[in-house]
């Protein structure tokens, strides 16, 4: 072992003693069909994101409570969905869309809450949906394939204190740092990203150990981690952070610092708060290093860059963007751009494609068996390769009716011009059951990121019942 691990070792079993003194549809790709706002999730149970700084009472989740309160949430849907690949030219008929589709959503999250205590809180929370069991291999050899069922532990942890002053939490658990909607650099915990057409949805966050420090007599806030990697626990992989929260006149100030032995160091910076009759927020994050492979060259060979060819490069990347919320009228809209300093520049972006639809010919095109597996590398490759982003949602409520409402969600790519635009209309039949009628329609040049990974500009519409409710 040498001298840096022993180092990183020392500082991780410091960090740990100085602190105690599937759904089954996220599995799909970033395109996927489902509805913006699908799955409604219980927020107020599941806390495991930091609080506001200007709402913060660590207090508040460690009431006591008489037994154990169960809970969760269900949602399904089911559409006709309709998709059409040349419409724009008149080579489809609008009337005879190429593909007619059903498509069918079930999830559902399960949670226990016991706070049988007023210092202590046990909370867990298990996700299932489509499909409802997978296909394994038998531990004979030759025996039938055994199903097993398609349910995850998605959260799983403790909260308790020393003498009020100090607030921890031991577990799995969503860690949010950033404050962005459609893209957050500073979120550099969670195990997942955010899915652009699902922004509201919680993510899985790691297992970790989280101190708590309020300030007293202030709003301010310290919060230090000890994290777990629970498919390799080692000191190696076990990571640092720590995060501070400042409370500035109206504005919310956040800093923060992650750091672990195997990949990149960063440090980000939050700011929220209001300007006029907006709500503003933006982030940054600055990388030492990058977690990212990056492709050099495409053909005649592949060649790769791993970790640590960047490890002494800095990248730097940040977002910021508005919200405002008209409750009167029922409107809201939210704007956000983002710069992605790990993205390729468009040079070298436009010479990679070039070399891989090289690659696709030279392997007997696209349909063939190494062409076909050629040109789904390319759409890894497109995939989040931009520098620039942008994204708009609006929103309205009460339209002629109190159970119609309306919405309109743009996210383009503003490195290539492409994009995709989803408007949707939804209608309430009842508290929990919707009719919701939704395009989505995919835009710009045939090696842009958004329309060549849906396949051309495609237009598919969707219609169906929406159903959605917690208990």
């Amino acid at each position: 072992m040498n001298a840096r691990i022993k180092r990183f070792s020392t500082l991780a079993l410091v960090a740990l003693f100085a602190a105690s003194g599937l759904s089954a549809q996220e599995s799909q790709d970033e395109f996927d069909m489902d509805f913006l706002f699908g799955e409604e999730m219980v927020e107020e149970i599941s806390s495991g994101q930091e609080g506001s700084a200007q709402n913060t009472d660590p207090l508040a989740s460690l009431l006591k409570r008489e037994g154990t309160r169960i809970g969760g949430s269900f949602s399904g849907s089911l559409d006709s969905v309709f998709t059409w690949s040349d419409l724009w030219t008149g080579g489809t008929s609008v009337i005879d869309p190429e593909k007619k589709d059903l498509a069918l959503s079930l999830a559902s999250t399960l949670y226990f809450d016991a706070r049988p205590t007023e210092d202590f809180r046990a909370y867990g929370s298990v996700k299932t949906g489509l499909p409802l069991s997978f296909s394994a291999e038998a531990a004979d050899a030759g025996a039938a394939a055994v199903k097993v069922p398609n349910i995850r532990v998605f959260e799983l942890f403790s909260d308790f204190n020393l003498d009020d002053r100090i607030f921890f939490r031991f577990g799995k658990s969503t860690v949010k740092w950033g404050v962005g909607y459609f893209w957050s650099p500073a979120d550099v915990i969670n195990l997942e990203s955010i899915n652009i057409l699902d922004a509201e949805a919680q993510r899985e966050g790691p297992v970790n150990f989280r101190a708590h420090l309020p300030v007293l007599g202030t709003q301010n806030n310290f919060y230090f981690y000890t994290i777990l990697d629970n498919n390799d626990i080692a000191y190696e992989t076990t990571a640092l952070a720590a995060k501070a929260e400042f409370l500035l006149g109206g504005y919310e100030l956040g800093l923060g610092a992650y750091y672990r032995y195997d990949t990149a160091e960063r440090a980000m910076l939050t700011l929220t708060g209001p300007i006029g009759d907006l709500d503003i927020f933006g982030e940054a994050m600055l990388s030492r290093g990058s977690a990212k492979t990056f492709v050099t060259q495409v053909w005649p060979s592949q060649t790769l860059s791993t970790s640590d060819d960047h490890r002494g490069d800095y990248y730097f990347s940040a977002s910021a963007g508005f919200r405002y919320s008209n409750s009167n009228d029922n409107f809201n809209a939210l704007g956000q751009y983002f710069y992605n300093g790990e993205g390729y520049a468009d040079s070298t972006r436009e010479s990679l494609i070039s070399q891989s639809r090289t690659a696709i010919a030279a392997l007997g095109g696209a349909d063939t068996g190494p062409g076909a597996l050629a040109a789904a590398a390319l759409k890894g490759l497109i995939l989040n390769s931009g520098r620039h982003y942008a994204a708009l949602s609006l929103s309205k409520g009460e339209l002629f009716t109190e159970d119609l409402s309306v919405s309109l969600v743009v996210v383009a790519n503003l490195s290539d011009w492409s994009g995709l635009a989803r408007p949707s209309i939804s209608y309430s039949l009842s508290d929990y059951l919707s009719l919701v009628l939704s395009p989505i329609f995919f835009f710009g040049p045939d090696d842009g990121e958004y329309s060549y990974i849906a396949g051309g500009n495609l237009v598919s519409l969707s219609l169906g019942l929406s159903l959605s409710g917690s208990f």
